[in-house]
């Protein structure tokens, strides 16, 4: 089986570097032809979408919409591949985190993941890599015995990373190490039991 996890296409505030966490920000029309262009090259490589899952936040959700074609009463959403709830970081840059006091431990998650402590409202790492191990073992797995062939999974930057660590097995410390763009693709098999990450960060536009 095969489970493409893709991060939403750009938003407005992925090109001003804003922490967006569970905000509802929509795709900018260059998000979305990102998302046509990706579809393109997917079918152009004869891949038809049997399920689809999304992050309940409309950016995950119109990118698996376009995607996959399905209507979006198909695309099942799940809480467990939501983004990282930021809490008061929510909506701030690099500059403005370094500015205030109460906002300046927030710049650890991107520069010294291991030392990232979640305040404010905040989620913590750890907190994500459970719930999104929870969706591959609980939600993924049975997949495999319902002769399910390609499965969409149109998610966020941090989360997609969590979700990959949970294969890969890399450490907290090596969160950032793969970098992925936005609506950029990442294969993960799911054969005999055994998951598999395939390939990461494949573009398509």
């Amino acid at each position: 089986m095969n489970i493409f996890v893709v991060r939403h296409g750009e938003t407005d505030w992925n090109k001003e570097y804003r922490l967006q966490g569970r905000t509802q920000i929509l795709l900018n029309e260059h998000g979305r032809e990102q998302a046509r262009q990706t579809a393109a090259g997917l079918k152009r490589q004869g891949i038809v979408f049997d399920a689809v899952y999304a992050s309940p936040l409309l950016r995950a959700v119109e990118t698996a919409e376009i995607l996959s074609g399905f209507p979006r009463e198909r695309i099942k959403t799940d809480e467990r591949i939501i983004e990282f709830a930021f809490g008061i970081a929510e909506g701030t840059t690099f500059d403005e985190r370094k500015g205030r006091a109460e906002l300046a431990g927030f710049n650890a998650f991107f520069d010294s993941p291991e030392n990232y402590v979640a305040h404010g409202g905040a989620e913590s790492i750890e907190c994500v890599l459970e719930r999104t191990r929870d969706f591959w073992e609980n939600e993924i797995r049975k997949l495999e015995n319902e002769k399910v062939q390609n499965v969409l999974v149109a998610t966020h930057g941090g989360t997609l990373q969590a979700l990959l660590m949970n294969v890969d097995g890399r450490s907290i410390s090596h969160f950032w190490d793969v970098k992925i763009p936005n609506c950029t693709v990442n294969l993960v098999t799911l054969t005999s039991g055994i998951f598999k990450l395939e390939y990461t960060a494949k573009v398509f536009y």
